[in-house]
């Protein structure tokens, strides 16, 4: 490892955009099933637990972020 701070700021920008591009993969895919379930009749089948959901699935961001820093970057 060269430069132990840039290397540091690539971990943290991975680990961070992973997380956040698979939280908007997940909401876009639970707003799309809520779309196509959804009945017009009744009220949008999208709610705060499935919001909350998609922040403890996106978790998983984190640690490939962390995968890929230490097998590419580092």
């Amino acid at each position: 490892m060269k430069n132990s701070t840039k290397s540091l700021i690539n971990l943290l920008y991975l680990c961070c955009s992973m997380y956040l591009a698979y939280f908007i993969l997940i909401l876009f895919g639970r707003l799309l099933g809520a779309w196509l379930a959804w009945d017009m009749i009744n009220s949008f089948p999208f709610s705060l637990e499935d919001l909350l959901l998609s922040l403890k699935l996106a978790w998983i961001g984190l640690p490939i972020g962390f995968v890929l820093w230490f097998f590419y970057y580092r």
